[in-house]
């Protein structure tokens, strides 16, 4: 018991001490199509890059608690306050008003294209593991009473704080906007109107309200989607089209 204590205490002064330079991470998104903004320049203080084909972009290594900017043509530029907390970042922006107008994304984007290509050059982060807590353990945690055995407490820190690390976030953020881009890619502008007649803010506040899930995109057969939107639209049309009002009001 005693020896378990003292293992502790290194562990909760291990813990205490990890801190300095992270890694600033993320996507840029169009906020009406949801789609990867590309070529849009990300500046981090001093630091400049660009995002790639997926719209990601990443900073290695850098201190926390400065601004982070992102400009492209035909968007608000946009800025943010970067600290540890929100190192992983999702950016969404939006169409300068003169340059609004209506996208229909439809054959434009080839999905598997695109998350290979987003998979070659973030082929470490998409394949990111989290250390367990067994792994800190020589012997894999088969020990006995009175025998000795050896903990690396630094993949124990890890094994225990992995949540809070940018590597991980950045893992499930990427995973999170390939399942995106996937529903668009079969459930869009241009696929809803040409299997029902709806254009417009009708059309946009039918995608907006009967978005399909991942899981259910995935399994449905081109069949299966015509069948669900279908089926959506009956009930869309029974509420009176109910959601259009908002969008207008939004616009």
């Amino acid at each position: 018991m005693l020896q378990m204590k003292y293992i502790l205490a290194i562990l909760f002064l291990a813990v205490s001490s990890v801190a300095g330079a992270q890694n600033v991470v993320g996507i840029v998104t169009d906020k009406t199509t949801s789609q990867p903004v590309i070529g849009a320049t990300v500046a981090y203080g001093k630091l400049l890059t660009q995002t790639n084909r997926g719209g990601l972009f990443e900073f290695d290594g850098v201190k926390m608690s400065d601004s982070l900017k992102i400009t492209a043509i035909g968007y608000v530029p946009y800025i943010v306050l970067v600290t540890a907390a929100n190192a992983s970042q999702h950016i969404e922006l939006l169409q300068k008003v003169s340059e609004l107008k209506q996208v229909d994304i439809f054959g434009d984007r080839n999905f598997k294209k695109d998350s290979l290509a987003n998979r070659a050059d973030y082929a470490k982060q998409f394949n990111y593991k989290h250390p367990r807590v067994i792994d800190a353990f020589g012997n894999g945690m088969n020990f006995y009473p009175g025998e000795f055995f050896s903990i690396d407490l630094l993949t124990l820190v890890k094994a225990l704080t992995y949540k809070s690390t940018n590597e991980y976030k950045f893992n499930k953020l990427l995973k999170r906007d390939e399942h995106e881009q996937y529903v668009d890619e079969h459930f869009n502008r241009g696929i809803v109107s040409h299997i029902v007649n709806l254009q417009g803010d009708t059309l946009s506040a039918f995608l907006v309200q009967y978005r399909p899930t991942y899981e259910f995109t995935l399994k449905a057969t081109g069949y299966d989607m015509e069948v669900y939107i279908k089926d959506c639209y009956k009930k869309f049309e029974a509420d009176g089209f109910k959601g259009t009002d908002v969008l207008v009001k939004q616009n």
